[in-house]
């Protein structure tokens, strides 16, 4: 018979676990270890914190309609909610890296790794509950925000009957702390900029922009 041992995610959270070695892997950057780190324990998580969001929503029953699921499970699984998530879960002393400084979105990355590793551990039940209990739970999710920026650009554009359009103007940084710059137009016309980390916010922000000076 297995003897589990005890992981310390944080000062309140611990879990009973039978292989160690899988967690250790789930906290090791590719910075440390080219081969042996978390990327594809992170590709699983991923996975099974979309199935589990959204199979838990969908027996909510509180929202109705699909586009309200969509939107509530892409924030839940966001890479903002995570990163906050995470930073107060994951222990930073486990964290194997070779970088100088721990950028905020590899807390994120490893909370996902952290949830391939218990369903490689433990299995799809103690994966579920741990989704449940220390992601779902604890997101702080408000009805209609965030708000999409470019889908009320675009309709606001088709009513008009004119083509919006966005452009990566910029990228920039390091590839653990990367920034992107892009641009947003309006019938071949620049209507505002802004940056973001990923360039989907880019692109957010630059609706947002768009909407406050044209419409």
């Amino acid at each position: 018979m297995f003897r589990k041992k005890t992981i310390f995610f944080s000062k309140q959270i611990s879990i009973k676990v039978l292989n160690k070695k899988i967690y250790n892997q789930a906290y090791t950057h590719k910075s440390y270890d080219q081969t042996l780190n978390n990327e594809r324990l992170e590709f699983l998580g991923d996975s099974l914190l979309n199935l589990v969001v959204s199979e838990e929503l969908f027996l909510e029953k509180k929202l109705k309609k699909e586009g309200d699921l969509s939107k509530k499970r892409a924030f839940i699984v966001s890479r903002k909610n995570l990163n906050e998530i995470a930073e107060k879960i994951i222990l930073k002393s486990k964290i194997k890296s070779n970088l100088k400084s721990i950028p905020t979105n590899i807390y994120g990355n490893i909370l996902e790794a952290l949830i391939g590793a218990i369903y490689i551990d433990q299995g799809l039940d103690a994966t579920k509950k741990f989704i449940k209990k220390h992601i779902i739970k604890v997101s702080n999710y408000i009805e209609n925000e965030p708000k999409n920026h470019k889908g009320e650009l675009m309709i606001r554009a088709q009513q008009k009957g004119e083509k919006v359009q966005y452009k990566l103007l910029e990228e920039k940084g390091p590839d653990h702390q990367k920034e992107y710059i892009a641009a947003v137009f309006l019938a071949n016309k620049l209507l505002a900029q802004d940056k973001g980390t990923t360039i989907k916010e880019a692109e957010q922000k630059a609706a947002k922009k768009a909407l406050k000076s044209v419409f």
